[in-house]
């Protein structure tokens, strides 16, 4: 029904970016050449070594943008694969092949293409005023809520800049086939007819009485499901801008002086309040129905003239606002930018407390009105702007100590990385305990708690933290907040007994001869209806596409089977393997193609483009291990032995 638009004063937003920096920026080529031996490396890549160190850094930061992809109760564990870790590795030894490249070719970034190159960022590009002055406060600002000094931010875009040179635009050049794109294009958007039989493995428990034998032979089989995880007691700081803030002191002159420079900021607008009566339109009204809801209007619009008393009540009668209407038809106070445009007219326009208008007609229908309420416009004094203006002076403030002060947390939590005395006296922070710690998140948000940080939790958990019990490397758990931690103490991991897993191994146990029970039965079923003897209980028709996938109700491996299925001779009956779940029988009963408009190859055409430019990219890549020499030294197998 009725709604008004509210528009907010201001609108902060904080960019992250990610897509602007690799992880290259966790370590420069020159940071690498101070290690020695080949026993704490992962790879060399043109004699540059690789450390183990930092392959665990780059996989603990893969693992944990794994898990915010895949939910909280992700497991970090079960994500930390080998395979995992060698495509981490392969990700490095990329990286410093592009370093090495940029070094033998002498390729450089001068400081105007570097400026370019930032100026064309979007969010820094919006950092200009109205008079096409680039606003230096401002751009530190951004740089420093990512926690980095504009040297840091600087020296990264330059370093990306170089890569780029290095690869030359190589999968720039690439052109997939048209006849390609159009396609994979039809059949991702094509719709299939499909009718499916479930057989689920709960509508097969019944009777299924595993013995003691079988509990037992289940149990020694799946050890890993009775594990009881690592518990720690553990210590923690937290650094972030609320640090900074609480420390920062300002003076009246600061006051005044902010005052002055932001006084647009004070202003405050002329805002009303008012009550309606709405008498609602459809979207599209007849003439009848328009004129029908105009004199209804009308008519209320006399009564209230005549006894204004009554608005509240006649608006909770009959006003068809649902949102406004129990309440009297209370708009509450609004600006002439944050109502309906001839609401706010027709307010406006009144010159004191008690006056009607209307019937006003706007999209929703014809509005009859009462302003109940005058706060004229007004500046802000000094002495009520003060909350404001001190809360806007320590976020600068602390902005502008971050980036210095967050290295020196960094190295301090490294340094002294027996325990946190040091650093919290210094940086005046409080030392946290917590006890009976796992490495999964809690619930939380990480900016105040790092427990809920996964990243945080994977540096924790890690082998090194591990065995060593110092202090963890700074991580960042949100934005412009670093957190270091160490394991005080460790309660192992342990499994629980049979006798103490005993009911959950039940339930397992039958949940997987149930399972069994349901694929089995479902392929009888299947082999019925094939031979044309019998035909399983269809469910009604479904169409399913590739292009709606997300939200498609069946299983992916069913929308699997599906578009596997030969469409040259229908109907299809396939059987689908539901693993812990049962089994489901499919009739493919139709497929209806959709002609692709000239917008949709496009951007089809463009990926084909993306996947063989990322090819191109591979090769050459491939082509440079071949020139420089790469030599791979981590054994996923031996180190997680």
């Amino acid at each position: 029904m009725f709604e008004f638009v509210r528009k907010h004063n201001k609108i902060l937003q904080v960019v992250l970016f990610l897509l602007i920096f690799p992880s290259f920026v966790l370590f420069g080529i020159q940071g690498y050449n101070h290690f020695s031996g080949d026993a704490n490396l992962a790879a060399k890549v043109d004699g540059v070594p690789i450390t183990l160190q930092q392959l665990d850094q780059a996989q603990r930061q893969q693992v944990a943008r794994l898990q915010q992809t895949m939910g909280p109760n992700a497991d970090a564990q079960s994500l930390d694969t080998p395979q995992l870790r060698m495509r981490t590795l392969d990700s490095l030894v990329r990286e410093v092949l592009l370093q090495v490249a940029v070094g033998k070719q002498r390729l450089q970034v001068g400081d105007a293409q570097l400026q370019q190159a930032i100026l064309q960022i979007p969010q820094i590009a919006a950092l200009r005023t109205k008079t096409g002055a680039f606003d230096v406060a401002a751009y530190r600002r951004l740089i420093e809520e990512q926690g980095m000094t504009t040297a840091q931010f600087e020296a990264s875009v330059r370093e990306q800049l170089l890569q780029q040179q290095a690869l030359g635009g190589i999968g720039d050049t690439a052109i997939g086939s048209s006849a390609v794109a159009r396609q994979l294009l039809q059949w991702r958007q094509q719709t299939r007819t499909v009718r499916i039989a479930p057989f689920d493995a709960s509508t097969f428990e019944q009777g299924i009485d595993p013995d003691d034998a079988q509990l037992q032979a289940y149990y020694k089989q799946h050890q890993d499901e009775f594990r009881v995880p690592a518990k720690a007691t553990v210590q923690y700081v937290v650094f972030g801008l609320d640090d900074l803030r609480n420390g920062v002191q300002i003076t009246p002159q600061q006051e005044q002086a902010y005052y002055d420079a932001h006084k647009g900021e004070f202003y405050l607008p002329e805002q009303r309040r008012a009550s309606h009566i709405l008498i609602a339109l459809p979207p599209k009204p007849t003439p009848a129905q328009v004129a029908a809801a105009k004199a209804r209007a009308d008519a209320i619009a006399a009564q209230v003239r005549k006894d204004p008393a009554d608005f509240a009540a006649l608006a909770r009668k009959d006003s068809q606002d649902p949102g406004t209407a129990a309440q009297g038809g209370d708009l509450g106070w609004f600006t002439p930018d944050a109502m309906v445009k001839p609401v706010a007219q027709a307010v406006f326009a009144l010159s004191k407390v008690g006056e009607i208008a209307g019937p006003v007609r706007s999209q929703y229908g014809f509005h009859v009105i009462e302003l109940t309420g005058i706060h004229p416009a007004q500046h802000k004094t000094l002495a009520q702007a003060k909350a404001q203006i001190d809360a806007a002076l320590r976020d600068q403030e602390a902005r502008k100590r971050y980036g210095r002060l967050s290295e020196k947390f960094s190295s301090m939590v490294y340094e002294n990385s027996r325990n946190f005395d040091k650093v919290a006296q210094e940086l005046h922070l409080n030392v946290h305990t917590a006890d009976d710690v796992t490495s999964q998140p809690q619930e939380g948000d990480p900016k105040f708690d790092p427990l809920a940080s996964p990243a945080f939790l994977q540096a924790l958990f890690g082998k090194v933290s591990l065995r060593d019990r110092r202090n963890i490397a700074a991580v960042t758990v949100a934005p412009s907040t670093l957190a270091s931690g160490r394991i005080v103490s460790l309660q192992p991991a342990t499994s629980l007994s049979f006798a103490q897993a005993r009911d959950r191994v039940r339930k397992l146990l039958v949940q997987q001869l149930a399972a069994q029970r349901a694929e089995k039965a479902g392929e009888q079923a299947l082999a019925q209806a094939r031979a044309g003897k019998a035909q399983p209980k269809w469910g009604p028709p479904q169409q399913l596409s590739l292009a709606k996938s997300a939200a498609s109700p069946v299983a992916q491996q069913v929308l699997d089977a599906v578009f596997r299925a030969n469409a040259d001779k229908l109907p299809q009956l396939l059987g689908v393997k539901l693993p812990g779940q049962g089994y489901a029988l499919v009739s493919v009963d139709a497929v209806s193609q959709v002609k692709p408009n000239g917008g949709e190859l496009q951007i089809q055409q463009g990926t084909l483009d993306q996947i063989l430019g990322e090819a191109y990219v591979q090769a050459y890549i491939d082509s440079l291990k071949q020139q420089y020499g790469v030599k791979i030294l981590y054994n996923p197998n031996k180190q997680a032995g």
